[in-house]
């Protein structure tokens, strides 16, 4: 698992609203037992604030909720199911402003 890949919802329960989190930790830590995630959601008529993103993934508009980030057990990350890594400069962008302010 790769920084910035899309990994499947593992919860029943959440999985239609945010089919995927996006993989926010780098690689080089894979020895952690947590991953830092942030979901990835299917909502159209979500209010967009500078920490969210809008993606497509497999021809499928979502949004990227980069805000809401979470430590996920490594253990319940299933396999990628794709990469956003084309979003990177943006992603990096929306993770200083989180954590730095700007």
């Amino acid at each position: 698992m790769r920084q910035f890949d899309l990994i499947p919802n593992p919860s029943e329960r959440s999985r239609g609203y945010a089919p995927y989190f996006v993989v926010l930790q780098s690689h080089h830590l894979e020895t952690l037992d947590t991953v830092v995630v942030a979901p990835v959601v299917r909502d159209a008529e979500r209010k967009m604030t500078s920490l969210d993103f809008e993606i497509e993934f497999r021809i499928e508009p979502l949004v990227l909720a980069l805000g809401e980030i979470f430590a996920l057990e490594r253990n319940l990350a299933g396999s990628s199911a794709g990469s956003i890594a084309e979003h990177e400069d943006a992603l990096r962008r929306g993770l200083e402003r989180l954590f730095g302010g700007f």
